[in-house]
């Protein structure tokens, strides 16, 4: 039997007339209408043949995917379980089909990447049109893998967009950004993730189409709003059963009972009859997208709420008693239920900045007291610092503590300099070795300082508190994680010998729980005197004040888990609540949260006592304030009230780290 051997020249020739063929001439909606299916094993609801008319809102979106269609970047701000998946398997499918070439998927997680990547696999396997241009999947070839499926005329990688070497390794026409809100806000120091992302499509100029969908989450950090306002803002007018008008569906005009037998919706027009939810399938038909912007000429962009969804899904019965769940929770102090609910379902921002103290609050509350910068209110005993460092500059807050951890803002300066230079930090000595006269007439200084390691200078911050241990001078960096102290237990050496071996007497770093520090502060802003109340000056620049309350809770979920965040805005600064954290910890530091009323007793008499004889009075941390430290390992010393300072005494420093020079 003559045994048939492939053709090659057949092979070649067929493949270069295939080429040579223009892409098929169909958008994207229709070729969905045309070849697409959705898997049974996927567990869709709706398995089968796919119909665009069933979400008719998300034919727009796919013909501005097309890319026939000029534009370049399409933007769906859309609440869940809407479209956005579905449409990004329709415009996958299409690409291969009739445009080939290499597609970029970027998910937030390796676990989602995974899990897209396998829903990806089965809708090649179940569409036929698909499965001729997709190469099979071998065990001794890496053509079909779990993340990367070649195809003739390109290849799809499907990737987590959390690395750096997944947005620089190759260059791509086609890119898809799947939940953007939950990318890191950094990828590995180099930038936006979103731009790394479009630069691989640098080399396709106009013919490159990206495409980024996501709920939003937190006002001032979502990076799916702000592509939104970059676009030409696109809403959904769907007509009146009753009058016709055309109008958005908004969460305001849902009405329902307290029982949720009846829910309807309140018609724009005065007067027009409330509309059932039974109309919205006619009314989703009839609907139109209109732009709400000019936008930038080559970025279309689109939002959705869950109102749209079609009969058979999200219900409003079903939405009305969600929002009142999150609604009770709200009340009891937890507002992640309705953060969830607005991002997912309303696909609006979440700005919990409603719930705290406002910066304009803060700044009448200082003009209201007129307390001046550089003198010590009666009530402050005792004094802390704390330093950032910037790349220009060094930001100094001191802060006076009284009874039950109250506060006061004692001094704010702005020291300009390169911190890489000696003489930036020597002007800073200055500043912490000065003191500042209390209002009894008594001269305070400064018993703590903690200095920000986590910039540019790290070394130059080890250098400086290397030689001023004594002075209870501190290097800290911040640690997000939940759960950890205001301050560690002890600290870390950072000093190696020259065998390879921390110096056990050498610099250290003081770990810092800025989450739980930052809750501390938040959960103080509405106290206006007592037991933890801050105080500000009069004196303070504007910018102080909104820098104070600049970061945000955001809920996150994390493996399933809700997780919740500070973070701030992409332009807002937050140098003012850094300080005041560092001003917490060193407080913590000397044990200032421990003290109970015979200590600040002690305290109150030492300052008295020294306004009633006229002599200078610096409360120091520690009733062993004279005596050289001791070469144990060192942890936290119990801080006693402070007694009258002995003139003509000074604690030596005994660091490994001088004696080896």
């Amino acid at each position: 039997m003559e045994q048939q051997y492939a053709d090659g020249a057949a092979a070649y020739l067929a493949a270069y007339r295939r080429g040579l063929m223009p892409d098929p001439e169909l958008w994207i909606d229709e070729w969905a209408d045309k070849y697409q299916m959705i898997p049974a094993d996927t567990g869709a609801a709706e398995p089968g043949k796919y119909h665009t008319d069933r979400t008719p809102y998300a034919r727009d979106v796919m013909r501005c995917l097309s890319p026939v269609h000029p534009a370049k970047r399409v933007v769906t701000m859309i609440a869940s379980q809407l479209m956005k998946t579905q449409v990004a398997l329709n415009w996958i499918g299409g690409c291969i089909h009739m445009a080939p070439a290499n597609i970029l998927v970027l998910l937030p997680t390796e676990k989602l990447s995974k899990r897209v990547s396998g829903r990806i696999d089965k809708t090649i396997k179940a569409v036929p049109i698909l499965t001729e241009r997709v190469a099979k999947s071998r065990s001794r070839d890496a053509r079909n893998t779990l993340d990367t499926k070649e195809f003739e005329g390109g290849a799809l990688y499907c990737l987590t967009a959390a690395s750096a070497s997944n947005l620089a390794e190759l260059s791509a026409r086609y890119i898809l950004g799947d939940e953007i809100d939950r990318w890191e806000l950094d990828v590995d120091n180099d930038g936006d993730p979103v731009k790394q992302a479009e630069a691989r499509g640098s080399t396709f100029g106009r013919r490159a189409k990206f495409y980024y969908c996501s709920s939003p989450t937190l006002k001032g950090i979502s990076r799916i709003s702000d592509l939104f306002d970059q676009g030409d803002q696109r809403h959904y007018y769907v007509p009146c059963p009753h009058c016709g008008t055309m109008q958005v569906l908004e969460w305001e005009g849902l009405k329902y009972t307290d029982n949720y037998r009846m829910v309807q919706y309140q018609c724009v027009t005065p007067g027009c009859a409330l509309i059932e939810e039974h109309h919205k399938a006619k009314m989703l038909a009839a609907g139109e997208w209109r732009a709400h912007a000019p936008g930038d000429g080559e970025t279309v962009s689109f939002t959705l709420s869950a109102l749209y969804a079609p009969a058979g899904w999200l219900s409003w019965t079903d939405m009305a008693k969600e929002f009142d769940e999150a609604k009770k929770l709200q009340e009891k102090g937890d507002p992640g239920s309705m953060q969830v609910f607005y991002n997912t379902r309303l696909s609006r921002l979440w700005d919990s900045a409603e719930e705290i103290t406002k910066a304009t609050e803060l700044r009448k509350r200082a003009e209201a007291e007129g307390h001046r910068l550089g003198l010590v209110p009666a009530g402050a005993l005792i004094l802390t610092a704390a330093v950032d460092t910037q790349h220009n500059r060094l930001e100094l807050l001191v802060m006076g503590w009284g009874e039950g951890m109250e506060r006061w803002t004692v001094d704010f300066q702005v020291i300009p300099g390169d911190p890489a230079d000696e003489r930036t930090w020597a002007l800073l000595d200055e500043k912490l070795k000065g003191r500042y006269r209390h209002v009894s007439g008594v001269d305070l200084s400064i018993c703590a300082v903690c200095i920000d390691s986590g910039g540019h200078h790290t070394d130059e911050v080890y250098q400086f508190t290397r030689l001023r241990r004594w002075r209870n001078v501190l290097a800290v960096k911040g640690s997000s994680r939940r759960g950890r102290p205001v301050v560690a237990q002890r600290p870390s050496k950072v000093d190696v010998t020259s065998r390879g071996r921390t110096e056990k007497h050498g610099a250290e770093l003081w770990m810092i729980g800025t989450d739980t520090a930052k809750d501390w502060i938040y959960n103080r802003y509405h106290l206006e005197e007592g037991a933890g109340a801050l105080h500000f000056s009069a004196d303070l620049p504007d910018e102080f004040f909104d820098q104070c309350v600049a970061e945000r809770k955001v809920v996150r979920f994390v493996k399933g888990f809700k997780r919740i965040d500070w973070v701030k805005a992409k332009s807002e600064r937050n140098e003012g609540l850094d300080l005041m954290v560092y001003n917490l910890a060193a407080a913590q530091f000397l044990g200032l949260h421990r003290y109970h009323e015979p200590q600040w007793s002690n305290l109150r008499a030492a300052v008295g006592q020294g306004s009633l004889f006229g002599e200078r009075v610096a409360p120091v941390p520690s009733a062993a304030d004279d005596e050289e430290p001791s070469q144990a390992e060192p942890s936290r010393a119990a801080t006693p009230a402070p007694q009258p300072a002995k003139t003509g005494t000074r604690r030596s420093s005994s660091s490994g780290y001088l004696k080896r020079r």
